[in-house]
């Protein structure tokens, strides 16, 4: 729950809300709300334009500048008569709400508050901190709330309400609450198994409570549960705790008040360690082991370049750390250049860790993973440990790895790792130790490690890769022949290092040829090769250790040309139900084969896509791929349906119009369908494109799709006009060699008013007679009342009113009434009503070329009544 201030309340710690005053405010999309969010945890400072726009993505989309400004738009607008709140500043945004009106912002203040009365012995009033922060909660903090940003936000709320939790427990326990503190305990450890400070707390709680036999319990499950899933013991805290009360000792002496120091039931903490102490000052050094120091890094490749923010960011995480192990995991898909960043990184922070480099490929891309007790084997006669005195168990070996590390600055590199279960075992125990781990595997992120994702780079960046693998010259010379070469490459850097050594081999060939060998499709994956890299093999690792129905999923999936797809889409192409399908995606994610985009959506890297198709094209029969995609585009044809339909009164269109079996997705509003259709824009012109290149059998259901398309006005601009001009164009050309009489005036139609708002009446006209001559010969009366009347218009618009009279004529005596919804006629005022309902902004044009084409018909109806 949020604290109203000034009759705002937003509500972060739960599912988001906000209020102001009684009124709920709508706080629109999930993006919008990711926006928000960024907003109010900016506590009133400005936030830049980017700052928002990382929050939302990875990898931003092109329209990510004016996306962002649609949702502070929005948000402006919902805060209604105070929207002055939410202030524009240079170069990005402020937003003016106090921090008691955020239930987050109130909570780490109480969090911290109640700390500070911690350390000034006030344990009451520090309780009451704790526990009115705590109140705060209503459920997973930022639920639904998409992007990076609020991600990792809802990771650290999470762990700052766990250490509330934990501070209000000692606190109770403190003032002899022991029992309830327990009992408390008993779901906290529940949903956090290896945190040992929860079990030494309840020991604590339960020995004071003078339940010693129980306390002594808690120790021997949390020894169990270690053991069974992190392959060691419980550290020394709960290990000393154990031992205090077997011994009847303060538990915790540390804890109790100066007045109460040395007056406890048993020896105290200095008494019980002392001769210890002692025993270690009087070791000679002399007698100390000679330690081996190992530098088993292999050499960081020398032409690295680039990846200098990402680098930085990696180095501050695995800087030496007195509170824990440094640890990071290095993510991303096979082939873009993890294992050498981690080298050029791990090599550059040597310095901190001088008792050596321990280093591993443990082989997790597929096939048999590395066996870490093997490891552990090589792991300890590196650090000096005889081979006689390795012990025989796995269990024993991670015990004595860790000891060996213990008092040691010891940086670990485990490259390509397969799992947590892999990796568990090879981690140092002790702070001031690091570890540094490489994966496809997004899931692999142990307990207190940092995940960091690892892109493709952007354009520039490998450019300059390219530079340092084929030399700079070969760049300078042709710097717009480099950048699509880079395009071509899918800016992947192992495909850019290859490129790089066949030029080297061929200095003669040159840039431009090396970029026409990779323009031929069916050879890309081919020209990636030389020597021992090949993207293929690197990509075909991966993909061998999918389960059978995952490898089909990513198959079908990459029939798909668009750059992103939804969930919906892919559930149509495997028909599976969208959970099912969506838990595909995710596996193929999680194997590095495929990339999140959004909440619902995913895409492949180019050269994966690649990969997959070819897989495709070899294991699975053109019969059941082109069913696939004939599936998906009467799906999408059904969907352009349902658009109409959400709109008033469009529904009787659908009469007129070409259906399909599929019901499509199923929209709330016009807004809403024309939100689908601008999204899904590439999407379909890509499906529509393919089906008509590869199932000319199938091409009637894309020209009824397009038809849908035309008669909705929504061409975003002159780049989708041009996209759907080179469809229909595919469309025109595939119905003049089918046996469907219909399709070729349907098309020629199509494309005629295309060309009329793009303002190519020549274009139009020859289109329009040739269409009207074929109508006349078929039984199409809806196709030769629309061309007739376009037709007509065209002639208007160039001073030919008599031929136009013609045309109108010959529509008016196929067009029916106009108040008959079975009618042509009924059809055009439907459609000008679709126009309107579902065109924006952008489209502006096609809504003016509609209604121009209305106005002169009203005035060839008017003179023709003159007449």
């Amino acid at each position: 729950m949020a604290t109203a201030v000034e009759g705002y309340e937003f509500g972060l710690l739960g599912p988001l809300s906000g209020r102001h005053g009684e009124r709920a405010l709508d706080l629109g999309s999930p993006l919008q709300r990711a926006v928000l969010v960024r907003l109010l945890l900016g506590e009133g400072r400005r936030c830049g334009l980017d700052h928002l726009i990382d929050a939302l993505w990875e990898e931003p989309p092109g329209n990510a500048v004016r996306s962002v400004q649609t949702y502070v738009y929005r948000i402006r607008l919902s805060l209604g008569d105070e929207r002055s709140r939410l202030e524009t500043t240079q170069g990005g945004y402020q937003l003016d709400i106090p921090e008691p009106a955020v239930d987050a912002l109130r909570f780490e203040r109480l969090a911290r508050d109640g700390e500070e009365l911690r350390a000034a012995r006030q344990t009451g009033p520090a309780l009451r901190a704790f526990d009115a922060a705590l109140a705060l909660w209503s459920g997973e903090p930022l639920s639904g709330v998409p992007g990076p940003y609020a991600r990792r936000h809802r990771g650290r709320f999470v762990d700052l309400r766990l250490n509330a939790q934990v501070a209000r427990l000692e606190c109770a326990d403190e003032l002899g609450e022991h029992a309830r503190v327990a009992t408390e305990l008993i779901s906290l450890i529940a949903d956090h198994p290896l945190r040992e400070e929860l079990y030494a707390l309840r020991m604590r709680a339960l020995y004071r409570s003078g339940r010693a036999a129980e306390a002594l319990a808690v120790y021997a499950a949390a020894r169990e549960t270690m053991v069974a899933e992190l392959g060691m013991d419980p550290g020394p805290e709960l290990r000393e705790l154990q031992a205090r009360i077997l011994s009847g000792a303060e538990p915790d002496p540390a804890e109790r008040r100066p007045e109460e120091q040395g007056q406890g039931r048993g020896p105290g903490l200095e008494s019980a360690a002392a001769p210890a102490t002692d025993q270690a000052a009087t070791t000679p050094v002399e007698d100390a082991p000679v330690r081996v120091r190992p530098q088993q890094l292999p050499p960081a490749p020398g032409d690295f370049v680039g990846r200098e923010r990402l680098r930085e960011r990696l180095r501050l995480a695995l800087r030496p750390s007195g509170e824990a192990v440094a640890l990071s995991v290095l993510s991303g898909i096979g082939g873009v250049g993890k294992t050498a960043l981690a080298l050029r990184v791990a090599h550059g922070i040597r310095s901190d860790y001088p008792d050596g480099q321990l280093y591993v490929e443990l082989r997790g891309d597929g096939g048999q993973p590395t066996d870490p007790a093997d490891v552990l084997v090589d792991f300890l006669l590196a650090l000096g440990m005889p081979a006689a005195e390795i012990p025989a168990t796995p269990t024993a070996r991670a015990g004595a790895y860790r000891t060996l590390t213990a008092d040691r600055r010891i940086l670990v590199l485990l490259d390509n790792a397969h799992d947590t279960a892999q990796v568990t075992p090879l981690l140092p125990g002790t702070p001031g130790n690091a570890a540094l781990i490489t994966t496809r595997h997004r899931s692999l992120v142990p307990p207190g490690a940092t995940r960091f994702e690892v892109p493709v780079p952007g354009r520039q960046e490998a450019v300059a890769m390219l530079g340092r693998f084929t030399g700079d010259a070969e760049i300078a010379a042709a710097p717009e022949l480099a950048l699509e070469l880079v395009h071509a490459c899918g800016q992947l850097p192992l495909a850019l290092r290859i490129i790089g050594a066949r030029t080297a081999a061929r200095p003669g060939r040159g840039l431009g040829a090396q970029l026409l060998r990779l323009r031929a499709e069916e050879h890309q994956l081919d020209e990636l090769r030389a020597g021992g890299m090949s993207v293929e093999a690197t990509f075909q690792v991966g993909y061998r250790a999918l389960a059978p129905e995952q490898a089909r999923a990513m198959r079908l999936c990459a029939l798909l040309d668009a750059a992103d797809f939804p969930v919906a889409v892919a559930a149509v192409l495997l028909e599976r139900p969208e959970q099912e399908t969506e838990e595909l995606l995710e596996h193929l994610v999680e194997a590095g084969l495929l990339e999140p985009h959004s909440a619902d959506r995913y895409r492949f890297h180019d050269l994966v896509r690649a990969f997959a198709a070819r897989r495709a094209g070899r294991e699975d029969p053109v019969a059941e791929r082109e069913a696939a995609l004939v599936r998906l585009a009467m799906f999408l044809h059904a969907t352009l349906l349902q658009a109409m339909s959400a709109t008033e009164r469009a529904g009787s269109l659908s009469i007129h119009l070409f259906s399909v079996p599929l019901t499509g997705l199923r929209f709330a509003d016009a807004e809403e369908a024309r939100t689908w259709l601008l999204a899904e824009h590439t999407l379909l012109v890509s499906v529509f494109s393919r089906v008509l290149r590869d199932i000319p059998d199938a091409s009637r259901i894309v020209v009824a799709a397009l038809s849908v398309i035309a008669s909705s006005g929504l061409f975003a601009g002159p780049a989708h006009q041009r996209e759907l001009e080179r469809v229909t164009d595919h469309a025109v050309a595939a119905a003049d060699l089918g046996d469907d009489p219909a399709l070729p005036s349907q098309t020629r139609h199509i494309r005629a008013w295309l060309g009329f708002i793009r303002g190519d009446p020549t274009a139009a006209e020859t289109d329009l007679r040739e269409g009207i001559g074929r109508s006349r010969d078929g039984d199409d009366p809806l196709t030769l009342f629309m061309s007739a009347r376009l037709l007509s218009v065209v002639l208007v618009d160039q001073g030919r009113s008599a031929e136009a009279a013609e045309f109108f004529a010959e529509s008016e005596a196929v067009g029916g009434a106009s108040d008959d919804p079975n009618s042509p006629a009924y059809f055009l005022e439907e459609v000008a009503r679709l126009f309107t309902a579902l065109s924006s902004d952008r489209a502006e044009v096609n809504v003016a070329a509609a209604q121009h084409v209305y106005e002169v018909s009203d005035r060839l109806r008017r003179a023709a009544a003159k007449r």
